[in-house]
């Protein structure tokens, strides 16, 4: 089977990136330097794509929206919470946005069959979607920059950034997860850049972006 190919494919070749095969795609691992990445990720930003990641929409009413959520709370718009491996954004109380790592995409869309009600729609929109990380102490005002509002930690919001229709997940202090059409994926990546630009914003690969999630965790 074909490696699947992220939007920006040919962008990040063009950009200089290091192409591998990772969970069945193809990922940038680096832009030539890993050190001088993760460097630029903690004095200034790094953007990153991060297509791969899983991503599931689920539709259905509030209450069975509610018995999809690991919280089995009734589902807050606006408000993401990460659990089961997974983060769970509530864009609307009839619209659920499930993103995961791409080693556990197998086993929460085995999970989100099956807590769905019969009748829950369940639509694998991985390919359909792109997905950059903006991190760093300055990534909250690249996104500004770009036309978006910097809400709080866990907040989910449908912004335009630079033109583009874009939903921003706030997941940790200095990083961003932002989510659009796979169409819109070179627009979204150029407003990005262009906002950052001035601030120092650089490229990273996924070796540096799973570097600094280790470090935070450790």
């Amino acid at each position: 089977m074909a490696s699947l190919l992220s939007p920006l494919d040919e962008v990040l070749k063009r950009s200089g990136a290091h192409m591998t095969e990772r969970e069945g795609w193809v990922v940038a691992a680096d832009f030539g330097s890993l050190a001088a990445e993760i460097a630029v990720s903690r004095a200034s930003a790094g953007l990153a794509d991060v297509s791969s990641i899983g991503k599931f929409e689920v539709r259905d009413a509030p209450p069975a929206i509610a018995d999809v959520l690991p919280s089995g709370r009734e589902p807050r718009p606006g408000r993401a919470i990460e659990a089961a491996d997974a983060w769970w954004g509530v864009v609307s109380k009839e619209l659920l946005l499930v993103l995961s790592p791409p080693a556990s995409t197998a086993q929460v869309r085995a999970e989100l069959q099956e807590r769905a009600h019969e009748g829950t729609s369940v639509e694998d929109v991985t390919s359909d979607r792109v997905a950059v990380c903006l991190t760093g102490p300055f990534a909250r005002d690249v996104l500004t920059r770009a036309g978006a509002t910097a809400a709080g930690v866990g907040s989910l919001r449908v912004e335009s950034v630079g033109g583009v229709p874009t939903l921003v997940l706030h997941q940790y202090e200095r990083q961003w997860l932002l989510v659009a059409a796979a169409s819109e994926a070179g627009a979204l990546w150029q407003a990005l850049t262009e906002a950052g630009s001035p601030l120092g914003l650089a490229y990273v690969g996924a070796d540096a972006l799973q570097h600094l999630h280790a470090a935070a965790s450790a």
